[in-house]
């Protein structure tokens, strides 16, 4: 005797993933033997958006924040405990890295501020492009 399982109806709305399927399915030209010639580009949307999120990302960083960091940085001055600094009273890890914050820059943009500012940029960029997908996706 065999089992019988009840199939489900079939849903008449486009589902999330029917989407997905459509969009990245390969559309078909309906000619026959006709080839259409594609180039390289040297910059596509995704770049463009990367870049110019990670030079905005820069740029406010470098001009508009650091100084503002840097002024409470130098307002709030170093660690003190009894009245002397940390590494008077004898905490000799408590010296700032010299080599970690040594830079050419006038205003003292680091190394670290460059690779923290640059993934802030990295990730509103990833996120920009992340949500117009999605909005493709709903249409």
């Amino acid at each position: 005797m065999a089992l019988v399982v009840p199939s489900l109806p079939m849903r008449a709305q486009a589902t999330f993933q029917s989407k997905v399927h459509k969009s990245l399915s390969v559309k078909s030209s309906g000619r026959v033997g006709t080839y259409k010639r594609s180039g390289a580009s040297a910059f596509s949307d995704v770049q463009l958006t990367i870049s110019g999120c990670n030079a905005l990302a820069l740029a406010l960083g470098r001009f508009v924040f650091l100084p503002a960091i840097r002024a409470k940085t130098t307002a709030q001055g170093p660690g003190v405990q009894n009245g002397e600094s940390h590494f008077a009273a004898g905490d000799s890890r408590a010296e700032e890295a010299a080599s970690v914050f040594a830079t050419n820059d006038p205003a003292g943009f680091t190394i670290v501020d460059l690779l923290m500012w640059g993934s802030v940029g990295h990730a509103i960029g990833y996120s920009a492009l992340a949500s117009q997908s999605f909005v493709e996706l709903l249409k």
